[in-house]
């Protein structure tokens, strides 16, 4: 039972890594591209598009996705064995 919460602690502190990593990267990207410290409400409800299509997010993604599906296996296995 120990293990199986130490590992969801340790792929939820990599998903929580990788998640705030992605928001700074596009955070910086939408600073650039609008030439302003804070964007505007235009440029910051282009943020899911460009995240979600942009090639420079690419691994960002898949690092979610597979940290997002292993959480929810062990979530899964806890709950089979709680």
């Amino acid at each position: 039972m120990t293990a199986i919460l130490v590992a969801q602690g340790f792929v939820f502190a990599i998903w929580a890594f990788v998640a705030f990593r992605a928001l700074f990267r596009l955070f910086a990207l939408l600073r650039y591209r609008s030439g302003e410290a804070i964007p505007g409400l235009a440029t910051s409800l282009s943020a899911p598009r460009v995240f979600l299509t942009d090639h420079a997010f690419r691994k960002d993604r898949r690092w979610l996705g597979l940290m997002t599906l292993l959480m929810i296996l062990i979530s899964a296995v806890f709950a089979a064995r709680h």
